[in-house]
């Protein structure tokens, strides 16, 4: 698969890995929402590029490593589904793993302009 085949979905989880990895790619994620996304990954949705960068900054912090594997797809309405697991160390040494779906509306620019989560499996 081809950087440019990746859906934005895709490329949304292999830059979450890399920023926790190291926080340079925090600027690549955060480019891939437009400035006023809604992104809704538990109960209460967010709005706008400072709340979205609080969001991953705090992601960053709590995590040591993380490993995504998903699959995604385009539905038919257009917006890109996403089943997705992780397997992460968190900065204190704990190990957990989380599941979940999101489905992605995609801007004509291929931005994220509204992200929403729904665990399958909360984080444990």
């Amino acid at each position: 698969m081809t950087q440019a085949s990746l859906l934005t979905l895709d490329r949304y989880l292999i830059t979450t890995d890399r920023v926790v990895a190291g926080q340079a790619a925090l600027e690549e994620l955060l480019d891939l929402f437009d400035p006023d996304a809604v992104v809704q990954l538990d109960d209460i949705p967010i709005r706008g590029a400072r709340a979205i960068r609080e969001l991953y900054e705090g992601f960053v912090a709590f995590h040591a490593a993380t490993t995504h594997y998903w699959n995604s797809t385009v539905l038919p309405d257009g917006r890109e589904r996403m089943e997705w697991v992780c397997a992460a160390r968190t900065a204190d040494g704990a190990v957990i793993t989380i599941a979940g779906i999101e489905h992605a509306t995609i801007g004509s620019d291929g931005r994220m302009v509204e992200l929403r989560n729904a665990f399958t499996r909360r984080p444990g």
